[in-house]
């Protein structure tokens, strides 16, 4: 569990837990950046499996990430996250991500991107294209070959770790257990077969096509704009970070790279160029290293218990055997 102090400032009750790599933790992070809200963060560490330690649960018995905290209140879920910051801090000094006029078409056409791009299953995509490899070209950081093994074990062990950590914890165990069901054979699986990752890169393939039409209608005076229209809003963050993973992945030749999609190549080269995307997606290999050997130090702490106990009292007969030769 790190804490750090975000450079847009401290001292306001904003706190924002969360991982580098969560795709839904970079929705709302990237938010956070777009509004120019001061927050603090704290790292959960999802290698060490910090997401299961009590302090957390009781922020999110779900044991997800990302959660907000604004003095007392408590908001899990980046899509809630999100809409709480807009209605919260939209006037004088902090950004929009919509509209002001509510009936607005762009209004209308950020609303239906979102109901698009929102319910797209990116936990089956990214650790489907773990469990076959077949299906990316070239991978790259975070995805490295440490985290993609790590990844497959997690996609066959998840029910079963789920269940290991409820069984730890009495308070949030009906919460933990539920959710182990949905993810072994509910709508948290990430289990895919082949045939069904085929179903799913299908439906990420007609929601881009969709935003690909969308983009080039953009011409003329509308040649700047962002998806749906002069305004960067919540639906270019669904976007932004959407592609971003789709990229790490190493799977942007299948859907837009080489002019398959051009309009949605041109729009993604410009989002790598803004502020709020690059430190929102930014992660540190080494604070990944870290976490890694928390995870890894955290797993064996039987062992190390057992060993510091079995070096004490080998030390303790030693100081016996001592005085017993002395005496």
């Amino acid at each position: 569990m790190t804490s750090e102090n975000n450079e847009n400032g401290n001292g306001n009750t904003l706190k924002y837990f969360y991982w580098y790599t969560s795709f839904y933790s970079q929705r709302a992070l990237m938010a956070l950046y777009e509004k120019r809200v001061p927050f603090k963060t704290q790292i959960v560490s999802l290698l060490a499996e910090e997401q299961y330690e009590p302090w957390f649960l009781k922020l999110n018995p779900c044991a997800e990430v990302p959660v907000l905290t604004d003095g007392v209140k408590v908001i899990p879920d980046s899509t809630r996250i999100i809409e709480y910051l807009e209605d919260n801090f939209s006037n004088g000094q902090f950004g929009q991500l919509t509209p002001k006029e509510k009936g607005s078409e762009e209004s209308k056409n950020i609303e239906k991107f979102r109901d698009l791009l929102e319910p797209l299953p990116v936990p089956p995509l990214t650790f489907g294209i773990a469990a076959h490899p077949e299906l990316t070209d070239n991978p790259k950081p975070p995805f490295t070959p440490f985290i993609l093994k790590r990844m497959r074990e997690i996609t066959k062990n998840r029910p079963a770790i789920i269940r290991e950590h409820a069984e730890k914890s009495a308070e949030f165990r009906e919460v933990l257990m539920k959710k182990a069901a949905e993810a072994e054979q509910g709508a948290l699986s990430i289990n895919k077969t082949r045939e069904e990752m085929d179903a799913v890169l299908q439906e990420f393939d007609a929601a881009l096509q969709k935003v690909e039409e969308e983009l080039s209608s953009h011409t003329g005076d509308k040649s700047e704009w962002w998806l749906c229209g002069e305004l960067f809003s919540i639906a270019d963050i669904d976007l932004a970070i959407l592609l971003n993973r789709i990229n790490q992945l190493g799977c942007e030749q299948r859907f837009w790279a080489g002019g398959k999609r051009p309009f949605l190549e041109a729009y993604w080269n410009k989002m790598q160029k803004r502020d709020s995307f690059k430190r929102a997606t930014y992660f540190s290999a080494n604070a990944m290293r870290f976490s890694k050997l928390r995870g890894t130090l955290k797993q064996s702490k039987t062992f190390l218990a057992s060993l510091t106990a079995a070096m004490g009292i080998a030390l303790l007969s030693y100081i016996v055997y001592r005085r017993v030769l002395k005496s």
